[in-house]
């Protein structure tokens, strides 16, 4: 043994000195620039790498590409310039011996004043990739998921390190809290198209969020994040959407990538094939450690699937097909000895639960002219939620208790037209119609006494269909303006909805500027809750949209070539949002319930405003700061015609990130060192009536004073490290991640059968997520 592991260290050492001898290693970059309005390709466009000697340039070919060889490792600026487009840099792009480096560019037409005109590079890393997007947007880069520490790979858990966004559901789950506004009012959008909640485990604890995002980073590219007043082109949302695109394969040569890590094992592939180019990642896992993150007990196993095919035509046009699917699986046991129970969930019952989440879809777009081009989708989407819940009763006997049967899905098909009216005028119409068909089914046993009775029940089709315009008028260098329409008709209650939405963005100095924004914007429930019946009657068949009215006002200044400044002032009227007649009850501070069948009312109102800072220095010269604070206030009237803080009111929410990167060996080596400090206010909650939770031997609330009392202030604490090796041929990945590394608790309530009381539980735990990964 002792002389087997000396031969190793012998052969290591003479490896990393052959290594070391040689040249400096180099890859190449490639990638596409096309005008970010037309999505025309641009030939002739120069294309450098910024302060590099000897100069490394070329000029892209008659379909806008272009290929630079022999780039040194490491991060670079890379430098784009066009006659009549503004300059644009792409900064800080890492460049690996494991795969070539493949940019998207996008390039904006200079819009002429009479004068002088001054031409600088545009730097501007958050602006969303949506050029129609006008306030309370950005964009975020698929790096930013992993290098943020506590983002765990995962765009939901990411993005709560951004100004006005919070997490509901502690640790444990990625659902989002966007100024205050309840989970299930974000939309996930995949190409273009509304998709269900993509998230393993999803909805099971919060409507709206899960334990781990379907989203792998080896397939997404960047993606936009908006968070209030979008733009027409979006409907159906309340506070938030995220709209994630997928990345396309290596043009000119196959790739791999495979991981192992706590959280399962990972695999990939991407490159040409024939004509098109392929990319797949595929992940499966069974393994137990992850359980102090997912909202959910007992043995777990869960596998997803994300794939996307391009094909660019001469003539015909781009054609993407693309698609993502997830399969989870758990299993709960109950402890027979009726002496140890202690608490409901994790001693009397019995489960077994399937769920199922996928999306494909086909994308064409074709250019019909100067200035113009047509984009087209067809896709389908469907969610498959099952669980089987039985409770031992007082004999140690099974006795049936919810049984969830939910199966939806939509058609979805839509296209919008762009068009450019010169150089100061874009438009962009869109007409897209959703075909959605369920089979729904809550059966639950009232009081915990069989026989099931039905919550929920429905089955058959319906649709909604969008039409939007949307323009925006760049009336000089320095001033634009946004206006567009939404519309929207739910066939299930006949609504019809018109969604005004405006903006205005005036550069003040060139380094600062201020932007407006305002959007009417509505959404439905969830199917299930339209087919709520009590008594066998349906209850809510004609409830009708919440919808809230947005208002911000933003001053945006650069600090330098890296850093900005960000204040943005918001306020959220919300009407015709669903309540419970003479009570507390809101849809606002719906979190999930599986066995709700109360009829509702669109007669709630609520109120979200506050302010919220950013100070970003995006990743330069090896290092990266991210400061975020939110004052807000969040308030609703339910039923009753009270004014409560919602749930969701945690008062203020503060983040830190700090990161640093080493280049070491020449840039063969790269150590990233990432930290994350997030103080948050307390989740609010109902008292406890303690008299009627001893009767009932539940937990019993005090829905008269709901959500009057407040946990404890939070402050929660992510490192991620990692460390790149760069070799000849392959490039590997270390990678530890530690979510809540100072432990700190997510608290509840649960009734202790034991005790005869309601306790307060604090759970939660640090959870090292240990990855390597090898690309080559």
């Amino acid at each position: 043994m002792k002389s087997i592991f000396t031969g190793i260290v012998i052969w290591s050492l003479l490896t990393s000195i052959s290594f070391a001898q040689q040249s400096v290693p180099t890859q190449t970059v490639m990638g596409t620039v096309v005008d970010a309005v037309t999505q025309e390709p641009l030939p002739g466009a120069n294309v450098v790498i910024a302060d590099s000697d000897p100069l490394i340039g070329t000029s892209t070919d008659s379909q806008g590409k272009f290929q630079l060889a022999k780039v040194p490792l490491g991060r670079h600026d890379v430098k784009i310039t066009f006659l009549g487009y503004q300059p644009a840099i792409k900064s800080a792009v890492l460049v690996t011996t494991g795969n070539q480096t493949v940019l998207n560019i996008e390039l904006h037409e200079q819009v002429f004043s009479s004068g002088e005109v001054v031409v600088t590079p545009e730097l501007e890393k958050d602006k969303p990739l949506n050029d129609m997007a006008f306030a309370s947007s950005r964009s975020f880069t698929v790096e930013e998921t992993r290098r943020y520490a506590g983002g765990l790979d995962d765009p939901g858990r990411m993005a709560t390190a951004f100004a006005g966004v919070t997490s509901a559901g502690g640790v444990q789950d990625n659902a989002l809290v966007i100024r205050g506004n309840t989970p299930k009012s974000v939309q996930w959008r995949l190409e273009g198209v509304e998709i269900s909640n993509p998230n393993h485990f999803a909805g099971l604890s919060v409507a709206g969020g899960g334990g781990l995002t379907l989203f792998s980073g080896q397939v997404v590219s960047n993606s936009d994040f908006m968070t209030g007043a979008f733009p027409a082109q979006y409907g159906n949302a309340l506070s938030g959407v995220f709209d994630i695109n997928f990345r396309s394969g290596n043009p000119i040569e196959r790739e791999h990538a495979a991981q192992i890590g706590v959280n399962g094992l990972e695999i990939a592939s991407e490159g040409p094939f024939n004509e098109a180019t392929y990319l797949f990642n595929y992940r499966y896992s069974t393994l137990s450690l992850l359980m102090p993150l997912l909202p959910t007990e007992g043995g777990i196993r869960y596998q997803d699937l994300s794939f996307k095919l391009d094909l660019q035509t001469e003539n015909a046009g781009r054609f993407e097909f693309w698609g993502l699917g997830g399969l989870d699986g758990q299993e709960m046991m109950p402890n027979r000895d009726k002496e140890e129970w202690e608490y409901e969930a994790w001693d009397r019952i019995r489960s077994e639960m399937n769920l199922g989440v996928g999306a494909v879809g086909l994308s064409h777009r074709i250019l019909l002219g100067e200035g113009t081009y047509l984009n087209s989708t067809l896709a389908g989407t469907v969610n498959d939620t099952y669980l089987d819940q039985n409770r031992l009763d007082e004999q140690v006997e099974l006795q049936p208790n919810l049984r969830i049967d939910n199966r939806s899905g939509s058609l979805v098909a839509g296209s919008y037209l762009n068009h450019q009216f010169g150089r100061q005028h874009v438009n962009r119409t869109g007409l897209k119609v959703h075909h959605l068909f369920y089979d729904l089914q809550v059966q639950v046993a009232p009081n915990d006494e069989p026989p099931l009775v039905a919550y929920s029940k429905g089955n058959g089709s319906s649709q909604l269909i969008e039409a939007y315009t949307q323009s925006r008028f760049s009336i000089s260098p320095s001033l634009t303006m946004h206006g567009g329409i939404h519309i929207q008709w739910f066939t299930l209650t006949d609504e019809l909805t018109v969604e005004p939405r405006a903006g205005l963005e005036w550069n003040l100095t060139g380094k600062s500027g201020i932007s407006l924004g305002y959007g009417l914007h509505s959404q439905m429930e969830d199917l299930r809750i339209y087919f709520v019946r009590s008594q066998n009657e349906l209850q809510n068949r004609s409830l009708q949209f919440a919808k809230a009215h947005h208002f911000v006002l933003g001053y945006n200044r650069s600090l330098g070539e890296n850093s900005r400044l960000k204040v943005e002032l918001f306020g959220q009227e919300l009407y015709d949002v669903p309540v419970i007649p003479d009570s507390s009850y809101s849809m606002l501070n719906f979190v999930q319930q599986w066995d709700f069948n109360e009829s509702l009312v669109n007669s709630g109102v609520g109120q979200n405003y506050g302010v919220e800072l950013t100070l970003e220095r995006f990743l330069g010269d090896g290092y990266y700061y991210l400061f975020t604070g939110t004052l807000y206030n969040s308030r609703y009237k339910g039923g009753d015609g009270q004014w409560r803080n919602t749930r969701f009111d945690q008062g203020f929410a503060a983040n830190a990130l700090f990161g640093r990167e080493f280049m070491l060996n020449d840039g063969r080596n790269v150590l990233g060192v990432n930290t994350r400090f997030s103080y948050l206010g307390g989740e609010r909650h109902s008292p406890v009536d303690h008299v009627e939770s001893q009767a009932r031997e539940e937990v019993v609330y005090d829905q008269e004073n709901a959500f009057s009392q407040q946990f404890d202030n939070r402050f929660i604490v992510d490192l991620t490290i990692t460390y790149r090796i760069n070799r000849p041929g392959h490039s590997s990945v270390w990678a530890l991640q530690v979510k809540n590394l100072l432990l700190e608790k997510d608290p509840s309530f649960d009734y202790n059968l034991k005790k005869n009381s309601v306790d307060l539980i604090q759970e939660g735990s640090p959870l090292p997520l240990l990855s390597y990964k090898i690309e080559f």
